[in-house]
């Protein structure tokens, strides 16, 4: 009996020796853990840093996008100033001319006249400018009763009418005459009746211009007392009107 007590303290003294110790944690478990959540950390920033430059790469261009639409618009916005800046000074080079020939035009603005009663019946002279001396009208005094001519006081289109009667058996050879240069003619040559030959022309003038009627056969004779009443030798007539000023 003793012996198997003795056996048995043995035995627990042995299990309390050699049993499992409390396990206790050692520094290099700690640093273990530490490098763990260093490593863990360091994953974490370098996402947070990729998502950081991707945020950033897409700010950049559209900072870049912004800045090319204000140069596009900056351009655009020279141009339209300069084409601004060019119809106001064409705007202004337009309205000095028109200021300018509104000046030079003269205070009539309608320019007609109209003249009868020959100076010189016989016309015995070839090439002879008939002269018309009484003036119905003559609004712009470009008509010359003294010397049957007309000088244009502006630039523009002007219609030009002439009706001459030859006495009977008598003929009339006439000329419109425009610096110098004949616009029109016409003739009637030994008329049996009592016949009166008109004509007429349309012509550009440039200011100054000069235009009249001329005989061009000695032989002519125009109507001088009347046919069959007073009014016959007035048909003898020269006139003239501005049509379009340029």
């Amino acid at each position: 009996m003793k012996v198997q007590h003795k056996y048995l303290v043995l035995f627990y003294a042995l299990s309390f020796v050699f049993g499992d110790e409390p396990h206790f944690k050692t520094r290099f478990d700690y640093d273990e853990q530490l490098l763990e959540k260093m490593i863990r950390m360091e994953f974490q920033y370098e996402q947070w840093e990729k998502r950081i430059n991707e945020s950033l790469g897409k700010l950049e261009k559209q900072r870049t996008s912004i800045q090319t639409d204000l140069e596009v618009l900056r351009n655009e916005r020279e141009e339209f100033d300069k084409h601004v800046n060019e119809t106001m000074k064409h705007m202004q080079q337009v309205s000095k001319l028109k200021d300018s020939q509104q000046l030079s035009k003269p205070p009539h603005s309608t320019i007609l006249f109209r003249a009868r009663k020959v100076a010189d019946y016989t016309l015995s002279t070839a090439n002879q400018i008939i002269i018309f001396s009484e003036m119905l009208s003559n609004v712009g005094g470009g008509y010359n009763s003294a010397s049957g001519k007309f000088t244009a006081p502006v630039v523009g289109t002007y219609l030009f009418t002439v009706s001459l009667c030859p006495i009977r058996g008598k003929s009339i050879f006439y000329k419109i005459v425009v610096k110098d240069d004949v616009v029109a003619n016409g003739h009637t040559y030994d008329v049996a009746g009592f016949l009166c030959v008109s004509g007429n022309a349309i012509v550009q003038l440039d200011a100054n211009d000069v235009v009249y009627v001329k005989s061009t056969y000695s032989a002519d004779v125009l109507v001088q007392s009347g046919l069959h009443d007073s009014f016959d030798s007035k048909s003898n007539s020269f006139s003239g009107v501005l049509l379009h000023s340029i």
